[in-house]
């Protein structure tokens, strides 16, 4: 892998990350902005807003990235990266709706048992934003790396004589 390879790789994270952890803010303050304490379980708890919250960011950070890269790719302004074939699906959309499946299973009860470990059963809100956004940011970044390496491995390198 070249370096340029990497290099957009981790820019394509980074923005993944940044814009994530930017949306989650702003529901944080929509869904839990007048409740202090936060509660952590229950119907309006920050345990359950972590299922819609992982779900469409993983799809997000999944989606846009494999896009992008399709497009860089399209004009051969980066090599496709040789390696294990992936079994994911070939089509953006459901490959990045599978992440978002996997992500939200796997990272919906971690979120919630680190938010129960620093916090407990009540939130405080600046506990709840920080926590809700570097959570969002870290998924976000393993997502969009995972989906630009899934693209990258699926590209279909030119075939020059």
């Amino acid at each position: 892998m070249t370096q340029e390879l990497k290099r957009v790789i981790r820019k394509e994270a980074v923005i993944a990350a940044v814009v994530s952890a930017l949306i989650s803010a702003v529901f944080v303050f929509a869904l839990f902005g007048d409740s202090h304490p936060a509660p952590l379980w229950g119907a309006g708890g920050a345990a359950v807003d972590f299922l819609p919250q992982t779900f469409v960011l993983s799809l997000m950070s999944a989606l846009v990235p494999a896009l992008s890269m399709r497009r860089k790719l399209a004009p051969e302004k980066l090599e496709a990266v040789a390696g294990k074939a992936w079994r994911l699906p070939r089509h953006p959309f459901a490959r990045s709706l599978l992440i978002a499946v996997l992500a939200t299973l796997a990272g919906s009860p971690c979120g919630t048992a680190l938010l129960w470990v620093i916090a407990g059963g009540n939130i405080d809100f600046v506990v709840l934003l920080v926590t809700k956004m570097a959570y969002s940011a870290l998924v976000a970044t393993l997502v969009a790396q995972v989906s630009i390496r899934a693209t990258l491995a699926q590209a279909r390198p030119c075939c020059n004589p």
